[in-house]
């Protein structure tokens, strides 16, 4: 059986808000004891045959250029409960964010191989910027109080992705540097020409 990739595809923010994150970050991890990753948005998660590796990132150095750079706003406090908590920073405006997310599908799909189990994941809504995750029920509803009315707002510029990718196991190794691929706005949002 062929080894499988994961791809994570991520913009990070500018310096000012990844300190701001990473203050929010310390203060859940010193005041609940919740970790988290370093502060990103994932724009893709994808598991992919390691043969296919070569052609994902001809395919990203090829298109990615294509998108133009643009600003995320991010604006207060949300979360998302599964088995777990998540907290997050919401996006105030997600319009800018999701096309580009639905451009890298367009462009993606044509070349990708179907996991059995593990369909791809384009953030094309409900981008965020995690601050916590993995929380326990009880231990979110005791703290979502001193964070559901808290005020934050600021702003950075995505102008490139960086594409990272680990082995595919039950173990979580933790992701190589692919890549980094700037948005250069040099042509205009037409995937057919530039696929193959």
């Amino acid at each position: 059986m062929e080894n499988n990739i994961q791809y994570l595809a991520i913009i990070k923010p500018d310096r000012w808000v990844m300190s701001d994150t990473m203050r929010m970050k310390i203060r859940c991890k010193r005041e609940y004891g919740w970790d988290s990753s370093p502060p990103h948005f994932t724009v893709l998660d994808i598991i992919q045959p390691a043969s296919n590796e070569e052609r994902l990132i001809k395919c990203f150095e090829r298109n990615v250029s294509n998108i133009s750079t643009f600003q995320i706003n991010v604006c207060g406090f949300d979360y998302f409960s599964r088995s777990t908590y998540t907290l997050y920073v919401k996006l105030k405006e997600e319009k800018e964010f999701s096309e580009m997310a639905k451009y890298i599908k367009k462009f993606l799909k044509p070349i990708l191989k179907s996991v059995k189990y593990y369909p791809p994941h384009y953030n094309t809504k409900n981008a965020h910027l995690t601050i916590a995750k993995g929380i326990p029920e009880f231990e979110f509803l005791k703290a979502w109080s001193r964070w559901e009315n808290v005020e934050y707002e600021s702003s950075t510029i995505a102008n490139s992705i960086l594409l990272l990718r680990r082995p595919f196991a039950s173990v979580n190794f933790r992701y190589d540097v692919i890549g980094e691929y700037p948005f250069l706005q040099t042509g205009p949002l037409d995937t057919q020409m530039s696929l193959f």
